[in-house]
């Protein structure tokens, strides 16, 4: 196994679950920023730029002269050009979905790594989504079973908010989730890093 270590800037059980399917020996340190957009900033560029951002922040508190790599993540879900966060609560998912009702909704997720010698790489992937006719009944019961108030545009996918759609695009689904792996596995080897080195014996 490699000796560097793997940190994930992040308090997300969605995307530590993602990396612990894996099978990846990493260690978990919540990211602290303030996650407001900037004036007129487009979604793509907003999450990249959170995504980058916890990286940064946690690799801020670590020893320089340690052996690890940040990973910082981040999702924006958007439609017509409108960010969609998370609703919080009934009302505002109720909101959302309604307003997905028989459209297309994009959710672009960040994938960001800061390494101990400085180095940064950063990329934006996006999965489309396109809802079905919604009636308020089936926007009720998926609340009921999902409770999707801590996820962005209210959609858990790793549950039942497949039954609410009619097709999907994208290249890797685990970007819907929360950090798209096989992104991952690409920038790790820009690191000259082997994913594999970092899966914990069985």
């Amino acid at each position: 196994m490699t000796e560097t270590s793997l940190i994930l800037a992040s308090a997300s059980p969605y995307r530590a679950t993602i990396l612990n399917d894996l099978g990846l020996s990493f260690s978990q340190v919540p990211a602290d920023i303030d996650e407001s957009p900037l004036e007129d900033e487009q979604p793509m560029a907003l999450a990249a730029r959170l995504g980058l951002e916890k990286a940064r922040k946690v690799a801020s508190t670590l020893d320089p002269a340690g052996s690890w790599l940040v990973i910082g993540s981040d999702q924006v879900c958007h439609h017509n050009g409108q960010v969609c966060g998370k609703p919080g609560d009934r009302t505002h998912a109720i909101e959302h979905l309604s307003t997905f009702s028989g459209d297309w909704v994009t959710f672009s997720t960040s994938l960001a790594l800061v390494a101990c010698d400085g180095r940064e790489f950063s990329l934006v992937e996006d999965y489309k989504c396109r809802f079905r006719d919604l009636t308020r009944t089936e926007i009720e019961q998926y609340l009921d079973l999902d409770e999707p108030w801590d996820c962005a545009g209210a959609i858990r996918i790793e549950k039942s908010a497949a039954l609410l759609m009619e097709s999907t695009q994208g290249r890797d689904v685990n970007a819907l989730v929360g950090i798209p792996v096989m992104a991952l596995r690409e920038a790790l080897a820009e690191f000259d890093l082997d994913i594999f080195d970092f899966i914990k014996p069985s």
